[in-house]
């Protein structure tokens, strides 16, 4: 999801103007011809479904590894940071099929998502708010002090739950029952999608892909020349990582980067993806196409 108020209303009128046609078909990008000297073929994608198209404004999908369910978080209309409590929370099968439309409710605008123990934390503008599991309602929140935009979450091995902020390059962190900050760089803009990466933060923004140290903050650059860096996602030696505008990439453990799906000219989004390496799926919320897309993911061995 895009940071900046001014590109969503601007999406906004052209998606009203410009509806796809249902019987266009999405395609996939093919991996450039692989020379003699290459050693890397980037992995391609298959579309397997779509879900109806009930989840108004798709911002992020979360696979829950335990009750082998999708959560799908849905702001319901925009702008993105209008505290209007429109927003949910919905459940699919990994067929496709919506399980419980509107199964955590009381959100404003919720995007990403992580799972510890019985609670499901979202990411809601100026708040965390922690779910119940079993029961869908909310069980606790948090205000975060000088967040506007809370974008995407991970969460690692030692509970600890991380929090982007995409107006303010800021990560947060829950740790024992209190959010603070844990890091603010100025030279790391439109800071979005984050994935817990061993000892590492990866971090999708505006045109860079970073990957930071968590123990001492030290930031490397991994990638460049993705915009609106959305969901990022590990998958094999590489990742997977979406732009909002309708593009997802594989950058491979050497920096390599290929376009792997566009959509924009079927004028689908591709916002905070998920992918689930075990069944080698890949899911995206289209945000204004109001579904989730299924992607079965191939790869190949030189």
């Amino acid at each position: 999801m895009i940071r900046l108020f001014t590109i969503y209303i601007s999406i906004i009128i052209l998606v009203v103007g410009c509806r796809p046609n249902k019987k266009e078909e999405l395609k996939t990008v093919e991996p450039p011809a692989v020379t003699v000297k290459d050693t890397f073929i980037a992995p391609t994608l298959t579309r397997l479904w779509e879900t109806d198209k009930k989840l108004t404004t798709a911002e992020s999908v979360f696979y829950d590894t335990i009750g082998n369910v999708l959560y799908v978080s849905c702001i319901n209309g925009v702008p993105p940071d209008k505290k209007d409590e429109d927003g949910f929370i919905a459940k699919v099968g990994l067929d496709g099929k919506i399980i419980t439309l509107k199964w955590a409710t009381g959100l404003s605008a919720p995007k990403g998502m992580g799972r510890i123990g019985e609670t499901l934390y979202v990411a809601d503008i100026d708040r965390l708010v922690a779910i119940d599991v079993n029961t869908g309602k909310i069980s606790n929140t948090w205000k975060v002090a000088g967040a506007s935009l809370l974008n995407d979450i991970s969460t690692s091995d030692q509970a600890i739950v991380y929090i982007s902020d995409s107006n303010t390059s800021t990560i947060y962190e829950l740790v024992k029952g209190k959010v603070t900050v844990m890091m603010k760089d100025t030279t790391m803009p439109g800071t979005n999608g984050v994935l817990v990466d061993g000892k590492n933060l990866l971090i999708a923004g505006d045109g860079t892909t970073w990957s930071v140290v968590i123990d001492g903050h030290r930031v490397t650059k991994i990638a460049e020349g993705i915009p609106a860096g959305d969901g990022i996602e590990r998958y094999g030696a590489g990742i997977f990582q979406s732009s909002w505008m309708g593009e997802i990439y594989y950058i491979n453990s050497d920096t390599t980067k290929t376009k792997v799906l566009d959509t924009k000219d079927v004028k689908l989004n591709t916002a905070d993806i998920e992918v689930i390496e075990s069944k080698n799926l890949l899911f995206v919320p289209t945000f204004f196409g109001n579904s989730v897309t299924a992607y079965s993911i191939t790869t190949s061995k030189k």
